[in-house]
């Protein structure tokens, strides 16, 4: 099992606790008005994220990429392996833990893009040619995958 403490990055930032499915409480990166990442491709990623999760069409892809964010943001202050990953993501099917994590990662997701709004930093998105052929959840999905988490979590289609 995988400890909050131990696995934290030097550029850990303060934000939002949300328990996971190990029982511990992980620290979300609240939004920050000097918002930068360490590299140019992960503001990208992240505002691309952040767009998945308003473009959404119905609740499910809403979750997923809400959830797509939230594994996002949690790398930004833990070093963590796929499986980690899997094994903080995973919780019971119906359980009241799961429940309360959807809500979380919903609140955490709804903050950043307010934060983004407040600040006039939330542009238009432009997709790419290929995205525009590819559906909201099929651009998360993809994302999860390159990742190496849709494997652990669903067969491969």
């Amino acid at each position: 099992m995988v400890d909050e403490l131990s696995c934290r990055r030097s550029r850990f930032q303060s934000g939002n606790p949300i328990c996971l499915a190990n029982d511990q409480e992980w620290t979300f990166p609240a939004p920050r008005a000097d918002s930068e990442f360490a590299v140019e491709s992960a503001e990208a990623e992240y505002l691309g994220l952040i767009h998945a999760v308003q473009e959404a069409e119905d609740q499910s892809e809403r979750r997923l990429a809400e959830l797509a964010l939230a594994i996002f943001l949690i790398g930004l202050n833990y070093e963590l392996s796929s499986t980690d990953l899997v094994n903080l993501f995973t919780f019971q099917p119906r359980s009241q833990e799961l429940t309360n994590s959807q809500h979380a990662f919903e609140s955490l997701a709804r903050d950043h893009i307010l934060s983004l709004a407040r600040r006039g930093k939330l542009p238009l998105p432009t997709p790419s040619p290929s995205a525009e052929r590819q559906p909201p959840g099929s651009r998360i999905l993809a994302w999860l995958r390159s990742r190496g988490l849709m494997r652990k979590w669903l067969p491969s289609s």
